[in-house]
C-alpha cells in the first residue's frame, strides 16, 4: 500500500471488545494500520468481555455509548450542538410522526457522542483526520459534527444498516451516507439498493467491498473413511434463521438409511426447542446424531472445519446480507447448501462451483436433494475457490484500505 497519510478516526460497535464487529473489524485492521500513520478508535459500547491485542499504532479511546433518549435529552445542553441536531434532523424530509421520533432522538445523540471526551480527544490534533465508520447507524450519528474536521469520510453499510423489513426505520439516513465521500457496500444487493433509493448519493460514491475471511491452515488429511455424513451449520437460534429446517434434513436423511452427524454451532431464544427437538428425533432414528455446540469463538469453529471434513455446510435463513459463516465453511471448501436470500448468490450456487442454491419456500424434500447432490458429486463442488476470488480477507482488507483512505 503506498504511504501512510495522517490519522483516522475508526468508529465501532464493539471492537476491540471480543464481541460483535470484532469478528469483522479485526480482518480489516491491520490493512487499516498501514494506511494510516495512526488508527483511533471509538466503540459504541465496551462489552464485558476481552480486548483484542492492537497493533502498534492503533489506540482504543473509549466508548460513547448506546442510542437512549436519555442520552438525546443530554445532546440539548449544548445549544450550538442542539441547533445543528435540528438541522439535521429537518434535513431528511417527509417521514411519519413515528420515524421523526427516531430521527430527533439519533440527531440529539449524535450532538452528545460529538461532546464525548473519546472523539474530542480524536479531534484534538490539527493533523488531517480520516473519519471510518463500520456502520451506517447508531455510532454514525456523530458524523454530521465530525464533516467540518474531517479531511474524508468513508462509511461501510451492511444488510442491518439498509433492510428496514428486520431493523426498522433506519434514521438520519441523508445526514450519515449522503455527506460521505465513500459508502462502502459488504454486496451488490446493497449497491442496487443504495443507487435504488438514495438518490442523495452520487452513484460513484458507492463501491463494494466485500468482508473477508482470513486464509486457514489446511484441512487436515483424513486418516479414515468417515462413518457418518457430517453435516454443519452456524447461526443465532432465532426464527429467521431457521435451524430447525436444518435438523429436519439431517433426520430425513437419516430416515432413508445414512448414517448422519450434524453439528451446530450458535444459541439464542429457541436454543432449548432446538434442544428437545433433537432428543426427540434422536431417540427415534438410530442413524442420526446430533451436537448443539451453542455459542463459542470463531477460532473452535474454523477448528471443527479443519479438523471434522464435513461434507456439506446448511444456512437455510429467510434473511441474509452474505453470511459469514459460510465464507468460514468456503475457506475450507466445504460445499454449501444455502436459502436464495441476499446476496448469498455471490459466495453459492452451481455457476459459481460452490454449492447449491435452495428458495426459501422450498420443502425439505428440497433441501435433501440438494445435499444429496453434493454427496454424490464431491469433486465438482470447489468453494475454497470462490472464497479465494471473492473472499480474501487479505486482498479485501486491502481494498477497503484504500477506499477509505482515497
Amino acid at each position: 500500500m503506498s504511504e501512510a497519510a495522517g490519522r483516522l478516526l475508526l468508529l465501532t460497535h464493539q471492537y476491540p471488545y471480543d464481541a460483535g464487529d470484532a469478528a469483522f473489524v479485526r480482518n480489516e485492521i491491520e490493512a487499516l494500520a498501514s494506511a494510516f500513520d495512526e488508527v483511533l478508535v471509538v466503540s459504541l459500547t465496551a462489552p464485558a468481555v476481552a480486548r483484542l491485542a492492537l497493533p502498534r499504532n492503533v489506540r482504543y479511546l473509549g466508548a460513547v455509548g448506546t442510542i437512549t433518549p436519555a442520552r438525546a435529552a443530554r445532546g440539548l445542553r449544548h445549544p450550538r450542538r442542539a441547533a445543528r441536531a435540528l438541522r439535521v434532523f429537518l434535513g431528511e424530509g417527509a417521514r411519519s410522526l413515528t420515524q421523526m421520533r427516531s430521527d430527533l432522538i439519533a440527531s440529539l445523540c449524535g450532538a452528545w457522542f460529538a461532546s464525548h471526551p473519546a472523539i474530542n480527544q480524536a479531534l484534538a490534533s490539527a493533523q488531517p483526520l480520516t473519519v471510518y465508520s463500520f456502520w451506517g447507524v447508531d455510532i454514525a450519528y456523530v458524523l454530521p459534527w465530525l464533516r467540518p474536521r474531517a479531511r474524508r469520510i468513508a462509511v461501510r453499510v451492511h444488510r442491518y444498516d439498509l433492510d428496514e423489513r428486520t431493523a426498522g426505520y433506519r434514521p438520519l439516513r441523508r445526514a450519515v451516507l449522503g455527506a460521505a465521500d465513500v459508502v462502502l457496500t459488504i454486496a451488490e444487493s446493497g449497491r442496487d439498493y443504495l443507487r435504488d433509493r438514495a438518490p442523495y448519493i452520487a452513484p460513484g460514491r458507492i463501491v463494494i467491498r466485500r468482508l473477508g475471511i482470513p486464509s486457514q491452515s489446511e484441512v487436515e488429511p483424513r486418516t479414515q473413511p468417515a462413518d457418518a455424513i457430517q453435516l454443519v451449520s452456524c447461526s443465532s437460534v432465532i426464527a429467521l434463521k431457521r435451524v430447525d429446517r436444518i435438523l429436519d434434513t439431517a433426520a430425513e436423511l437419516a430416515r432413508a438409511g445414512e448414517r448422519v452427524s450434524w453439528t451446530h454451532f450458535g444459541d439464542g431464544p429457541l436454543f432449548e426447542a432446538l434442544r428437545a427437538k433433537a432428543v426427540a428425533l434422536t431417540s427415534e432414528i438410530p442413524s442420526l446424531s446430533v451436537e448443539l455446540r451453542g455459542r463459542v469463538p470463531a477460532a473452535q469453529v474454523l477448528e471443527h472445519h479443519r479438523v471434522n471434513h464435513p461434507a456439506v455446510f446448511i444456512n437455510l435463513s429467510t434473511i441474509e446480507g452474505i453470511p459469514v459463516s459460510a465464507m468460514e465453511a468456503a475457506c475450507f471448501g466445504i460445499p454449501i447448501v444455502a436459502t436464495d436470500v441476499g446476496s448469498t448468490y455471490e459466495l453459492v450456487g452451481e455457476a459459481l462451483g460452490s454449492g447449491i442454491l435452495v428458495n426459501p419456500d422450498d420443502d425439505i424434500e428440497t433441501v435433501v436433494s440438494a445435499v444429496r447432490t453434493i454427496l454424490a458429486e464431491p469433486t465438482r463442488f470447489d468453494s475454497k475457490r470462490v472464497w479465494a476470488e471473492r473472499f480474501d480477507a487479505a486482498i479485501n482488507s486491502t481494498a477497503a484500505a484504500t477506499s477509505v483512505k482515497g
